[in-house]
């Protein structure tokens, strides 16, 4: 029998719905086939594909029904629409080529002066131990035009958390109970999936979190080797040189 490849968005999802307490969390997910895709277009209406591998935003694409057999497609900073199922999906296809991917619900993310934000969120934990700690947190604004928040691709912008959800459309929620249900859900994600043998000797886990237009907490990815030039770009280098302090004494 194969061993499930950990780094499969796929597995990763299948793994995280195990537990009744992410279920409200994770956004729903399944193998992209022509019926799980329009399945969920004709239940949500607007729908992400993504690479079951691959990060940074790579390949992702945004799929919204207008009515009358009429989708638009949203992928980097362009849009189309094609009229009829059939030459919707053979668009879609054409793109994707023959790379395996999923199809989710996708949620709508709060806002940033009228651009989606999400939050890069690391989680740690020494060797040896089971106790994981928040270790740095980072908003990522995405660029004009653009659905997803990886800073290269969409030329986005890096803020400290605090000061996005300061200026977000959340403005008026709490910061106080904000905050506090962030740092629940990443640490109760890798406490849950460091159970599973396919992640137990991970010792560092980058969560790309959201929060949707009612505050919900969401996981979209969990990178297994997460990027670090996020906390390099703040001015305040605090979170940084944990992380980085954290790596070390795991080497």
């Amino acid at each position: 029998m194969n061993t499930p490849n950990r780094r499969s968005k796929w597995v990763k999802y299948r793994v995280m719905k195990r537990f009744g307490v992410l279920k409200h969390h994770i956004p729903i997910t399944r193998r992209l086939t022509p019926k799980t895709f329009w399945g969920f277009v004709e239940k949500y209406s607007d729908v992400i594909l993504k690479p079951a591998y691959g990060s940074r935003g790579k390949g992702v694409i945004r799929v919204t029904s207008r009515g009358n057999y009429r989708y638009t497609i949203h992928m980097e900073n362009e849009r189309i629409t094609k009229q009829g199922k059939e030459w919707t999906y053979a668009y879609i296809r054409k793109i994707i080529g023959s790379y395996s991917y999923i199809v989710q619900r996708r949620i709508p993310l709060s806002t940033v002066n009228n651009r989606p934000f999400d939050m890069r969120v690391i989680v740690q934990r020494r060797r040896n131990t089971h106790d994981w700690e928040i270790t740095g947190r980072v908003a990522k604004v995405a660029g004009e035009g653009y659905i997803v928040t990886n800073i290269t691709r969409s030329k986005g912008t890096i803020m400290k958390l605090e000061s996005a959800l300061q200026k977000s459309s959340l403005k008026d929620y709490s910061h106080r109970i904000l905050m506090p249900n962030i740092d629940r859900i990443a640490i109760l994600i890798a406490r849950k999936l460091s159970r599973n043998k396919l992640y137990l000797n991970q010792h560092i886990f980058g969560l790309d979190m959201g929060l949707d237009t009612n505050g919900r907490v969401w996981v979209i990815e969990v990178n297994l080797k997460p990027v670090l030039s996020h906390f390099r770009k703040l001015k305040d280098q605090t979170m940084y040189q944990r992380i980085m302090e954290y790596k070390k004494k795991n080497i």
